[in-house]
């Protein structure tokens, strides 16, 4: 069978996980919900206008960050949105472990390892929410 093929094999396999399937559950339950998406939306306009504010030149105060901070953490704080951040973290998990068994099988894992037989790798994001 060829790479590709099986590419698509995997693929599928993955789309078929329970990580996956957590995610999109997850995913779905965060955008029908119209306190997270306020929240969302909000956190991104405040962001954005501290953008605006530094390409402008201008200096960003304290107030600002502090009041930016404080929005993130009710925001984080919102059950649809913390389940979401948290089965895209497992989701992004099992990608990182696929891609690290695939560099390692084939050699070309970081550090340039060839065929070691070490453990698979982990990983995840910590990045922001949408």
């Amino acid at each position: 069978m060829k790479p590709l093929e099986l590419a698509e094999q995997l693929g599928e396999a993955i789309l078929d996980s329970d990580e996956y399937k957590d995610f999109t559950r997850a995913k779905e339950a965060m955008e029908a919900s119209d306190e997270a998406q306020d929240l969302v939306n909000t956190f991104s306009d405040k962001q954005q206008a501290l953008r605006d504010t530094q390409l402008g030149g201008k200096k960003v105060s304290q107030e600002q960050v502090d009041e930016l901070r404080e929005h993130q953490r009710t925001m984080l704080e919102n059950p649809e949105i913390k389940a979401y951040l948290e089965a895209k973290k497992e989701v992004e998990g099992l990608l990182a472990a696929v891609n690290g068994t695939i560099s390692r099988v084939t050699g070309m894992e970081a550090g340039g390892h060839s065929h070691s037989h070490g453990g698979g790798g982990g990983g995840g994001c910590s990045g922001g929410c949408c």
